[in-house]
């Protein structure tokens, strides 16, 4: 209901305006004369930009009132539009110019005040002495009040009810502005749940691309070499040439299984469901690199214990784009040691090399920035770069 009256303040004007005048109406007297009700008709009309300027129509309520005073006639419902101007003044007006305009409203009704108790102690003047007067008793009544100057409570009333307004006026323009506030804030808290929202997709499908990232070139890097090698003994070893192929055909298979769990979760397709990979499929990636022909030494040390499943597939994949750097750029005679620890606070993991390859490797892939990026997400630890002499070390510590 409130929402309705402040999204069609004309038509709460108009209603202000014929509720006013009917009261007015029903609460007139019979001798109220024609300029009476001419004032009373503008002070009505001004309700109607009351929204638009309401300082308008607080002077003209005004002024209608101090009118009405100097007819004589006593509060009329048409008179309280002065102080419905002041109030709509303080609450949607300038604030400097409500305060100007209650000290002119007081200022009136102490000087009106003020008249009319001097004009009053000057109507009862001393009796002369006793005469004996015939009085007609046709002759209409002597109204002592009509001499009386109307003051309506005088200035104790009239300023009661200016700050009254006043202040219902201020009052109504602090919750319109905490109203304010709290729609602002809810629309800002809106906006930056889209923004994180926003970010968390984002955030997810970079996390996917390397996913795909690792994927792909583990599994590429991987059938290249036992390619390399099926052509190798096609001619002199057939049997080790189809045994290339069958691990061709399972690292194909297994990458296109995780490539479609991954699209999966993009919403491109429905994949079959497998689960995450994680330190306990190590050893099978290792007996893929094996099989391509790289000696593998793989170790682990410590008690084996269930891991959380981010420092789990964190694991995986540095391990996994450790290798496919090693069969990138250390070139085919290297040999690699691998060594997953589990220590009682975090879990440790050293990928070496005996390869060529004395720096880092370099290029625009994912890589050494990917793993880097997945360790400092965990708040762990990473290091990467080459051996003193012949090789290539990669070494992280995540928390778990």
């Amino acid at each position: 209901m409130l929402a309705v009256l402040r999204n069609h303040p004309k038509a709460v004007d108009r209603g202000l305006t014929v509720l006013i005048g009917l009261s007015t109406v029903v609460a007139a007297d019979a001798p109220e004369g024609f300029e009476w009700w001419v004032v009373s008709l503008v002070a009505l009309a001004s309700l109607l930009v009351r929204h638009r300027n309401p300082a308008i129509t607080f002077t003209v309520g005004t002024v209608v009132s101090l009118l009405h005073l100097a007819m004589g006639n006593d509060l009329r419902p048409v008179d309280l539009v002065a102080l419905i101007g002041l109030f709509s003044v303080a609450a949607w007006g300038s604030r400097r110019l409500s305060l100007a305009l209650l000290a002119a409203g007081l200022l009136a009704a102490a000087a009106w005040s003020f008249h009319a108790s001097e004009a009053n102690s000057r109507a009862h003047v001393p009796l002369p002495p006793p005469r004996i007067i015939v009085i007609d008793p046709m002759a209409p009544p002597i109204d002592d009040d009509e001499s009386q100057v109307q003051d309506w409570g005088g200035f104790a009333g009239v300023g009661l009810s200016l700050s009254v307004a006043w202040l219902a006026g201020m009052n109504t323009r602090q919750r319109r502005i905490r109203l304010s506030v709290l729609e602002q804030r809810a629309a800002d808290l809106e906006r930056e749940r889209d923004t994180q929202a926003a970010l968390a997709v984002a955030a997810e499908r970079g996390r996917i691309s390397r996913e795909l990232h690792d994927v792909v070139a583990h599994a590429l890097s991987v059938v290249v070499l036992q390619a390399q090698g099926a052509q190798a003994e096609l001619e002199r070893r057939p049997e080790r040439t189809r045994e290339a192929l069958d691990a061709i055909v399972g690292t194909g298979r297994t990458a296109l299984s995780e490539i479609r769990r991954l699209l999966g979760a993009l919403g491109q397709d429905a994949p079959d469901w497998e689960p995450r990979p994680g330190a306990e499929r190590l050893p099978r990636l290792v007996a893929d690199l094996r099989s391509a022909g790289t000696p593998v030494d793989f170790r682990v040390e410590g008690e084996p214990r269930p891991l959380s499943s981010t420092v789990d597939l964190a694991a995986y994949r540095i391990v996994q784009e450790a290798l496919t750097n090693v069969l990138k750029h250390a070139g085919p005679d290297a040999s690699v040691t691998i060594v997953v620890r589990y220590e009682p606070e975090a879990l440790e993991i050293e990928v070496t090399d005996d390869g060529i390859a004395a720096e880092a490797p370099s290029g625009t892939g994912h890589g050494l920035e990917g793993m880097r990026e997945r360790v400092n997400v965990l708040g762990g630890t990473f290091d990467a770069g080459p051996l003193p002499e012949r090789g290539f070390a990669v070494r992280a510590t995540l928390p778990s």
